[in-house]
Formats: structure tokens, sequence, C-alpha cells
């Protein structure tokens, strides 16, 4: 009973102040996004995120911390437009170091793959992009789950791909500086047959 009242509580002062920052209301609550969510529906939230740059900065930070609640916020949010789903990759890419296995579970048709794990990062110098491939590629390496393996693989695919990408728009001496050298080839030395010796036919001789 007490449960229900407080949620009753905060349905009414959501609906009240429409989520904004409050002393009944801390911004940054996923919870409550969730409860703004129920009353109003997930598009109309997910509008928000282009309308209110408090409420979207908020939601973002939120979702880069990798916290289970706010990820359930963004498996219910559906980007409204190409600036709020750059945002929600963004975010996603942050949250994968910090919760790797709950990140790939969001992924799918709304989330791509190849985008949340292709460092959707705006700027990056060439330390950056190495130091969050590194970080990212080691927490994907935490993943048990067998079902999410196929997905690890691919996110891994494309972690790869744009370091590579990356680097090499930051600077196109970095990858020739550090691609693999090959080892030399061996020549393989012809072997000079000796020559024959034609002996000459002995006209001295008779039949």
């Amino acid at each position: 009973m007490q449960r229900q009242v407080i949620a009753g509580a905060l349905l009414s002062i959501v609906a009240a102040t429409g989520c904004k920052e409050s002393r009944w209301t801390p911004m940054g609550s996923a919870e409550l996004v969730l409860s703004e969510m129920k009353l109003r529906g997930a598009p109309a939230v997910s509008r928000r995120l282009d309308s209110d740059e408090n409420f979207g900065r908020t939601v973002m930070d939120g979702i880069a911390t990798g916290d289970s609640v706010w990820l359930e916020v963004a498996a219910k949010l559906t980007p409204a437009s190409s600036a709020a789903e750059a945002s929600l990759s963004i975010a996603l890419a942050s949250a994968l170091n910090h919760a790797p296995t709950r990140v790939l579970k969001v992924l799918g048709d709304k989330y791509p793959v190849e985008e949340v794990c292709g460092m959707p990062f705006l700027r990056a110098d060439s330390a950056a992009v190495v130091g969050y491939y590194d970080s990212a590629t080691a927490s994907l390496q935490k993943i048990a789950a067998d079902s999410l393996q196929s997905m690890r693989v691919e996110c891994r695919a494309a972690l790869d791909d744009a370091k590579e990408r990356r680097l090499e728009r930051i600077n196109p001496s970095y990858l020739i500086k550090n691609k693999p050298v090959a080892p030399p080839r061996r020549v393989r030395r012809s072997v000079t047959k000796p020559k024959q010796t034609v002996t000459a036919p002995d006209s001295g001789s008779s039949d």
C-alpha cells in the first residue's frame, strides 16, 4: 500500500512539473523519466530530447553511466531526429565501457551495432581514440553470455574498423608507422646446372 502511495505521488509530481528540476523532482532521476513515459508515452518523451536541452543533456549523461535503469530508459526511447539519434549513440558508446553486457542487449534495429560500436564521438585526437579502443575492447572481453557472443564479435569488428579509419583521418602517418612489417621474402636461388662437355667424334678412326 505504501509503495502505491509513493508511486502515485511521484506520478502526480511528474504530471505537474513535466519532469523539470525542482526541489521535489531532482533532475537526473531515471525513474522519473520512466514515469513520464507511462503518463505521456515514450514518443512524447523522445521528442522532448530535442525540445528541452537540459532534459536531453541529463538523459544522455545518465545513459552514458551504464546504469541499468538509465539503459532501460534508452531501450524505451525512440530518437525523433538525427541529432537525438547521434547523441544516444554517443551515450551508449560511453556506457559500453561501464556495462558492456547491458549495452549490447539494447542494440538492434533502433541502435545499430555499427553505429554504437563505431566510435560515434564527434571529436577525438589519436590518444583518445586509442584509449577508448583499448578500454572498450577490454570491456567486451568480460561478456560471458553465449547469446551475446555474435554481437560481441560484431561490436569488436566495428571498433577495429573505426579505430583504423579515425586514426588515418587524424594522422595518416600513424598507420604507416604502426603497420606491421611483413617479414622479408626469401629469395630462392636458382641452381646452375654444370655445362655438359660434348665430345667431338674421332675423325681418325676407320670402319
